[in-house]
């Protein structure tokens, strides 16, 4: 993470400049996530609520199908036809 004075502090506390740690990147000879505090990372506009909705049992019935046809679970298949349904799916 990176600190006021221009340094970056990896986990282990080791210190390099910001200019070092743009070497390093540009190179892509070292793992350079030891400078990031991945404990703490966030992702606006990715957070979840939870929400309950009865479905007839047909729907369901087929969503469970498409779940095990293409292997990917309930969850992520209904969350990307909602997505895409409201005009928020990525390409």
């Amino acid at each position: 993470m990176q600190e006021a004075d221009g340094y970056m502090v990896a986990a282990d506390g080791t210190r390099i400049t910001v200019e070092e740690f743009d070497r390093l990147f540009d190179e892509g000879e070292e793992d350079i996530l030891q400078y990031f505090d991945t404990d703490n990372v966030e992702h606006p506009g990715l957070e979840s609520r939870t929400v309950a909705v009865d479905l007839p049992v047909r729907v369901l019935d087929a969503v469970e199908r498409k779940s095990s046809d293409t292997g990917t679970p309930i969850q992520d298949l209904i969350e990307t036809w909602v997505e895409q349904g409201v005009g928020l799916a990525s390409a």
